[in-house]
């Protein structure tokens, strides 16, 4: 008879044993599927037969895990050179694949951009909104509050009123002016050429991100991994020979894999761009 530890006793009924047999201790994501080999789950791991093993191995009895477990009838995996290569596949892949199990990140969407649009009388404002179909915005975000931060930041950085970037809707005195941020466009006093002028350093600023690339571990001992970030957006990830010399990320992208970027990933990659700066290497050309 079967031990309760065993690899079968764990494994769900439909699953070979052969499938969970080939899982890597390695970083990664992996997939199950259902009887027609659709993906119904993709999940990340630093260790993937570990992972794995933990979503079968605690006796839930419940309705939902008897459900889970009669649907995967497959397990398939990919390993990672790190984990935040694992963080972001399964970012982009819960996107691509829309599984039937995954709730978290599905409606992780860029839900709010900042615009800018030129008032009636002719100022240029910059303007949080909902994203929406044939609009352009100069910069998109999930949660309301990330705008708000980098609106600000883009007040005191570059001198504007935040009466008219919407960050004071007060009848009160303009807080910039009392700040020294505004000089006076909410009153007309000072003409729209010249804030203008700031108004549009300001939006450059939001487009001409850095670009560069995060250098890490790979997966063979013979390769490492490569990030690359261009002009402040996710571009794409993959394996370069260990030596390669990383200059341009036009040599790059021949061996890169694109994905598509989403604010989840960017957030990501730009944390732990800040948290580990000697893995990131700065390209000043990108073409």
């Amino acid at each position: 008879s079967l031990q309760r530890n065993s690899k079968e006793w764990i494994l769900p009924p439909n699953v070979p044993k052969e499938h969970f047999d080939q899982l890597p201790y390695t970083p990664g994501v992996y997939y199950f599927h259902d009887k027609k080999g659709k993906v119904v789950y993709v999940g990340k791991a630093t260790n993937i037969r570990y992972r794995v093993n933990s979503h079968f191995s605690n006796n839930s009895e419940s309705r939902q895990k008897q459900n889970f477990m009669q649907h995967v009838h497959a397990i398939s995996f990919q390993s990672c050179g790190t984990e935040l290569m694992a963080c972001i596949l399964e970012s982009a892949e819960i996107k691509k694949r829309w599984p039937i199990f995954n709730s978290s990140q599905k409606r992780w969407e860029d839900v709010y951009g900042i615009f800018l649009y030129e008032d009636q009388n002719g100022y240029q404002r910059l303007a949080i909104d909902k994203n929406r179909k044939r609009l352009n915005p100069l910069y998109t975000f999930h949660y309301l509050v990330d705008g708000h931060a980098i609106i600000r930041k883009l007040i005191k950085d570059f001198q504007l009123c935040p009466r008219l970037c919407f960050m004071q809707k007060d009848d009160g005195e303009c807080e910039g002016l009392e700040e020294g941020n505004c000089k006076g466009a909410c009153q007309q006093k000072e003409t729209p050429a010249k804030y203008n002028k700031r108004v549009q350093k300001a939006a450059a600023s939001l487009l001409s991100q850095p670009s560069f690339v995060i250098v890490d571990k790979g997966i063979n001992g013979s390769d490492q991994s490569c990030i690359l970030v261009e002009e402040g957006k996710f571009y794409g990830m993959g394996y370069l020979p260990v030596g390669f010399e990383v200059t341009n990320s036009s040599a790059l992208k021949e061996t890169l894999t694109i994905y598509k970027e989403n604010s989840f990933i960017r957030n990501l990659v730009n944390s732990y761009a800040a948290r580990f700066p000697e893995k990131v290497i700065l390209l000043t050309e990108t073409n």
